[in-house]
């Protein structure tokens, strides 16, 4: 008896390796896959007769039908995914390479504004010292002094002038000092408009033009001052004071006013090219999420191309399985008799 079976026991042994595989579920019919496993019941206890063969014969083409069928489809989508990894690689890699120029470029226009900031709060510094109130009140305690000692008339009108005089000087050194701060900003603003995403309006002027105009109107208005003839009834403390209210006074608040405008105006000539570097710096980092999006989808179609590769590997088993099957098949007498 033992003899008997010895002939189809490579069959049965074939049969339930691959039905024991985890593909095999997926490639058969469901009723092809029942009829499987009642021929594998059969052949462990009865030798297969022609039908039995014939049957197990068509339900591994079959087999080897589905196997073919997926094979074409998983290598189709490798052969996708392959496509896919290689295009999403070489645009992340040429994104980035233009990202990492930009950055290099944005690094270096932070590095100039720095600078640039640093050079124009220094001189605005020197700027500003000119119009302290310290030396505002020095020249003007000065000119009062030599007023109120003057002994004569003509004196203590020069004196007057001599204030305006020392006062348009005063404001000629912070004009001075202004036009080199506008040559550093005009400077600065041409290197950033150089830049790529920059585009810089010219720097706000100050208003230093009318304040000149105010000073000039208080020369005329000590001019007018001096040339009344009330003056020379008046004592000179009272002179002096009258003199104070209608020409120290307002000059002590041109100065006041200039210096305050000239304080504001140093602190917002930044602002144009810092709003436009953090606007930059967002772009930036825009790209850069951008960029580490498409480096996630490769990421996982890398998994994904990982995963058809096993399941070419089981298909591949599967393959092999269904082989030996039909060998057995084809070996057996009643196959020879079909021939």
């Amino acid at each position: 008896m033992t003899d008997a079976l010895l002939p189809h026991s490579g069959l049965t042994t074939a049969l339930e390796a691959c039905l024991a595989l985890p593909d095999t579920a997926e490639l058969l019919d469901p009723q092809f896959q029942l009829r499987a496993h009642e021929l594998l019941d059969i052949l462990k206890t009865t030798p297969p007769d022609a039908a039995a063969y014939a049957q197990i014969s068509l339900i591994t083409e079959t087999g080897r039908a589905a196997v073919q069928h997926r094979y074409a489809e998983l290598h189709h989508e490798q052969n996708t995914l392959t496509s896919l990894i290689s295009k999403n690689r070489v645009v992340a890699d040429q994104l980035e390479q233009s990202l990492q120029a930009d950055q290099y470029l944005s690094q270096e226009a932070w590095n100039s504004f720095s600078i640039a900031r640093k050079l124009i709060a220094r001189q605005g510094g020197v700027l500003l010292n000119h119009l302290d109130s310290e030396h505002v009140e020095q020249l003007v305690a000065k000119n009062l002094k030599e007023i109120l000692k003057s002994p004569t008339t003509s004196a203590l009108t020069q004196a007057m002038h001599s204030l305006i005089s020392e006062a348009s000087t005063l404001l000629e050194g912070f004009e001075r000092q202004n036009r080199q701060i506008m040559s550093v900003v005009e400077a600065v603003y041409t290197r950033f408009n150089q830049l790529p995403g920059f585009n810089l309006a010219p720097p706000q002027l100050s208003g230093q033009g009318n304040y000149r105009q105010d000073l000039e109107q208080l020369g005329e208005k000590t001019a007018e001052f001096c040339r009344r003839p009330i003056n020379l009834m008046t004592d000179k403390n009272s002179l002096a004071k009258k003199f104070g209210m209608e020409v120290v006074a307002p000059l002590h608040d041109l100065f006041t006013q200039l210096k305050a405008e000239t304080d504001w105006w140093l602190k917002e000539l930044s602002v144009p090219i810092q709003e436009q570097i953090q606007v930059k710096k967002i772009a930036l980092e825009k790209r850069e999420e951008d960029i580490n999006m498409i480096r996630d989808q490769i990421t996982t179609l890398e998994a994904r191309k990982e995963v058809t590769g096993v399941a070419l590997a089981r298909l591949r088993q599967q393959e092999a399985a269904i082989e030996r099957i039909l060998a057995h098949t084809q070996t057996s007498p009643f196959a020879k008799l079909a021939q």
